[in-house]
């Protein structure tokens, strides 16, 4: 019997006889149009292609993580991605791409993978302020769920009975919480690496943390642009991080490379950063990337008198030897969160004087003092920073007040509620009456850009948040305005969340969690109705704004990676027009003149295609100690020229530029890395489309034969209905494709369950011995060497051959279709004719048949299988080769290393018996001669010692090179797919 099948077809087509092969028949369904039929022995065979394993340098090794992510890779992002992933030899990477290039979504990449391999011990370690970027950015880009790692829940988090997620914590958190982050981890990254440089030192004690988290982790990778400041001993300390043994020693590292300066050394540095850095170039990235440009845009204010006053009284305040308000440990940080409300508005400074002056006297009532009352009471919109070092704070006790300062702490707390009734007593700030002008500004230059004129204006506080949005509404500009801050509660915002929980009903976009999702429904508002979104600092982490062309710092934060990151909501991937920097200049004010000059003159941050270089932002260790630096210069400078002095001295510690040397050292080392780099990134960009392209329409053919009788398919099949679950983990309703989104409906992924059971079920088929035709007229595509088959038949064999490795702790593995056809006139066709004839629409597919004689094909696929054999064995014997090299330059750097201390040794004899020939003492004389022998006889022993090494080495190195003729004969394994007979018709 044989069974027909049509391509307009219902139920009786090669879909119900897969069915019923499976034993799972399901219920009738629609006509689906003029779609292309499939059987189940090309559903198999599709199926296996979707999961092959390949090359570890081919784009095809992500495309089920490409297809899903919600993010289109920059060749040089593959580039960099599949560089972390291909080095399994290596305990670490550095990925070190310019500014603006992307380093997040590299690693984004690298992340996933793990994920999908279920390799889910994934710790980040990141600046504080970056932490909700990088988890709003994870699961925004790449559907991954994360944790912030805090004091609160590290017991919960890091408990044994915790299941594995993608933790995120802070370098403090690292440093404080040392011990319980010491796991094996599967992989670590940490962003701004740079601060890890100083690891060579011995000193940076956040380095020491971070080094002792990763030593058992299988992987970790580093990103940072500044890979190199000042020292190349950075450079040293920034690999030992993760690896102690790479550059072997400190003193074999400075005998190498510090003290010999000869171009060859700094050849083979170069080689050796190669091995285990990426570094991309801007001038490599261009011609994928369209750069825009930053526009600053700076408008002055003078202070009214009473705004005046205000400031110099609280200054004053501020400035005193002791205050009753703080305690010692919290002053430092307090007196900065003042200064910032006291920039910011009358409002915000007023609300935070009253509040000290409220706590003040309570203490005084109660008769007894905070210990470390401060920062935490004074002001609830501190930033990430400031929030984890309250939370970090040793817990509060009291003290009991010396009765003698009752009076002098009722005095304070008189004057605090003066300055507080000053500041209520302003209701018309000069900054908030040229935001207005400034707004117009901007708009008009938005104009000339052909940008929407929409703009986001970044304020500290909520007070005047609130403040701000009256004053702009009293202007005239109170449609499309919308406020965002940490909690998104108010009013407006709920109203602009329930409207788009309707809009959105039953589709992806909605996550279910509260915060996200109102985070959420206020950028769309934004994006599609809104003109002003005022904004505190929460909107400066984790949300894209490329739609935005216009930044506001109505107060300027002193921390330039905190304005870096504002600006970067905006400035950044996928925006398509320049962008307008505005900030506000106190004319009233030096110290806050000097702040703006400083972030636009040394660090660059409000012009040019970048912002701040590289190298000034790679200097900055920590945001909020630089922040806290300026706080101390306004605490204790009292005139002006104090105030110029001091901040003459803070630019010369960020000139911005390093030494002549280390410019030509970095250039050297690492920006030319790979000549092959514009070749390598001309490939990706054409392999990547190509492989997303062909990975769509494999897991379309197979989602649309296995899912028969459960969706409804629609034009092309990208878009579909559910009706019913296969699978109770599948959700029936609407589904789209990656490449063609629709509004309220689920997202396909290829990671979904409902996918990986139709890739399952398609691989575990039956799929016994049956003729199969197929019918070039009822096919989408006809590939031109099926043409030539018109009217043939024949015989074909599927098989999948794996070829597997063990590189370091990782098995690597290639997987390959061995396939081919034999025609029933004699003529033999490769896989290449079977994976087009797999193309092609099946219209009939017999019953069972007799088995077919596989061994007349043994001869043509053990030719395939050497071919594909010899591809393996090259990439293989990398592996061990690259890990012998290691090995190799170990050698050459122990050998520098003894060297150096033989020499040292020498050199000391010389000068002991230099000594001993010069007095004429003889007991002396004999005490040089002594101690001329016993340097002698270290140098002697450091020879032996080494030679011992060297042996050592030898036989190191002599097993990777069995391990190499090992793994040119590899291991392999077969598994049979189908054997069918086949013919062509018109």
């Amino acid at each position: 019997m044989t069974v027909s099948v049509k391509a307009s077809r219902t139920r009786d087509g090669a879909e119900a006889v897969a069915q019923r092969h499976l034993g799972n028949e399901p219920a009738s369904r629609e006509a689906q149009g003029e779609a292309q039929t499939l059987s189940p022995h090309q559903a198999k065979y599709l199926a296996y292609e979707l999961q092959r394993s390949y090359a570890s340098d081919h784009v095809g090794k992500l495309a089920g993580l490409l297809f899903d992510a919600q993010v289109e890779p920059k060749p040089h992002q593959i580039d960099a991605a599949l560089f972390a992933l291909q080095t399994p030899f290596l305990k670490g990477v550095i990925l070190a791409d310019e500014v603006g290039l992307g380093k997040t979504i590299e690693a984004g990449i690298v992340i996933t993978q793990y994920w999908a391999e279920r390799r889910r011990n994934i710790l980040i370690v990141a600046p504080s302020s970056l932490r909700q970027q990088w988890q709003q950015e994870l699961y925004e880009k790449f559907l991954i769920p994360s944790s912030l790692l805090d004091a609160k829940n590290k017991e919960r988090l890091l408990g044994a009975g915790h299941s594995p997620e993608v933790l995120i914590c802070s370098y403090e958190f690292a440093q404080r919480h040392e011990p319980s982050l010491i796991k094996a981890w599967d992989l670590v990254v940490a962003d701004e690496a740079h601060r890890l440089r100083n690891y060579w030192n011995g000193k940076a004690k956040v380095a020491n943390a971070v080094a002792h988290i990763v030593e058992d982790a299988r992987k970790t990778v580093l990103l940072t642009a500044t890979p190199l400041q000042n020292k190349l001993e950075e450079l040293y300390g920034l690999v030992s991080v993760f690896d102690s043994e790479y550059f072997y020693s400190l003193d074999a590292f400075r005998e190498r490379y510090v003290k010999n300066r000869e171009p060859a050394a700094f050849d083979d540095l170069g080689d050796r950063v190669a091995q285990i850095t990426k570094r991309t170039l801007r001038r490599d990235a261009d011609k994928y990337i369209r750069f825009t440009e930053r526009l600053p845009l700076t408008v002055g204010f003078e202070p009214s008198p009473d705004e005046q006053r205000l400031y110099e009284l609280v200054n004053d305040y501020l400035q005193r030897d002791e205050v009753y308000a703080f305690s010692k440990s919290t002053r430092h940080l307090s007196a900065l969160i003042i200064r910032k409300r006291l920039g910011s508005s009358t409002y915000a400074i007023a609300s935070t004087l009253e509040k000290i002056a409220d706590r003040l006297e309570r203490e005084i009532a109660e008769g007894k003092q905070w210990t470390n009352s401060g920062a935490f009471i004074v002001d609830a919109d501190l930033t990430d920073e400031e929030e984890e070092e309250v939370d970090e704070a040793p817990r509060a006790g009291f003290t009991a007040i010396d009765p003698r300062d009752i009076e002098p702490m009722r005095d304070e707390v008189r004057e605090l509620r003066e300055y507080a009734a000053l500041a209520r007593s302003i209701t018309v700030n000069e900054k908030a009456v040229q935001l207005n002008h400034a707004v117009d500004l901007g708009f008009e230059r938005l104009c000339e850009l052909g940008a929407p004129e929409k703009a986001i204006i970044f304020t500290d506080s909520t007070v005047t948040q609130e403040y701000i949005a009256r004053s702009l509404t009293e202007a005239g500009r109170g449609d499309g305005l919308l406020l965002f801050n940490g909690n998104n509660d108010s009013p407006q915002a709920t109203k602009i969340y329930q409207k788009w929980l309707e809009r959105n009903k039953g589709s992806d976009v909605i996550t279910g969690v509260l915060a996200a999702d109102r985070r959420k429904a206020l950028v769309d508002y934004f994006r599609d109705e809104g003109t002003i979104m005022i904004a505190t600092e929460a909107a400066s982490e984790g949300i894209n704004l490329q739609f935005c062309s216009m930044v506001v710092n109505y107060d300027l934060p002193w921390n330039p990676q905190r304005v870096e990151q504002r600006i970067g909501r905006a400035h950044r991937f996928g925006q398509q027009h320049n962008v307008v920097v505005v900030n506000f200049s106190n004319k009233g004010n030096l110290a806050e003149q000097r702040i703006l000059e400083l972030l636009e003159d040394k660090f660059h941050l409000f012009k040019g295609v970048f912002g701040a270089s590289d190298e000034v932002l790679g200097s900055i260790e920590d945001g909020l100690d630089f922040e806290k630096t300026i706080s101390d210069i306004l605490n204790r400078c009292k005139t002006a020229d104090d105030i110029e002095f001091a901040f003459n001295e803070l630019e010369k510690q960020f000139e911005g530029e390093i030494s002549m040397e280390m410019a030509s050292a970095k250039a050297k080392v690492f920006d030319n890395l790979d000549p092959n780099v514009q070749d390598r990134l001309k490939s990706y960009d054409t392999q990547s489309g190509e492989v997303l392209n062909k990975f769509e329409r494999l897991l379309l053919a197979v989602t649309k034969h296995q899912l028969v009788g459960h969706a409804t398919f629609e034009g092309d099949g990208r878009l579909f209905e559910l009706h019913t679950a296969p699978i109770p983990e599948a959700t029936p309703g609407r589904y789209f494709f990656k490449s063609q989104p629709q509004e309220h409906a689920h997202q396909y992924r290829y990671s979904s369950p409902l996918a990986e059971y139709v890739v399952q079920s398609s691989q575990s088929a039956d799929t016994p011995p049956r003729e199969l035709t197929f019918s070039l007229g009822q096919s989408e595509r006809v590939p031109t060497a099926m043409k030539a088959l018109e009217g043939k038949s024949g015989r074909l064999v599927s098989k999948v051959v794996t070829f597997r490795i063990k590189a370091g702790t990782e098995d690597i593995s290639e997987s390959y279709a061995l396939s081919g056809m034999l025609t029933d006139d004699g003529k033999w066709l490769d896989h290449e004719y079977v994976a087009d004839l797999m193309d092609l629409a099946c219209t009939t597919v017999s019953d069972p048949i007799e088995t077919i004689d596989e061994s007349v094909f043994a001869t043509y696929l053990d030719v395939q299988r050497e071919t594909f054999e010899k591809e393996v064995q090259s990439r293989n014997a990398r592996y061990y080769d690259q890990q012998e090299e290691l090995l190799y330059r170990n050698t050459l750097d122990r050998k520098a290393e003894s060297e150096g201390l033989i020499r040292e040794y020498r050199q000391k004899e010389k000068e002991s018996r230099k000594a001993a020939r010069q007095t004429d003492d003889p007991m002396e004389q004999l005490r040089h001669k002594k101690e001329a022998r016993r340097w002698a006889q270290k140098a002697e022993d450091e020879d032996d010692r080494a030679r011992v090494e060297r042996i050592k080495l030898r036989e190191e190195i002599d097993k990777y090179l069995d391990l190499i003729e090992q793994s040119l004969r590899g291991k392999r394994e077969t598994e049979d797919l189908f054997c069918i007979r086949w013919k062509v018709t018109a």
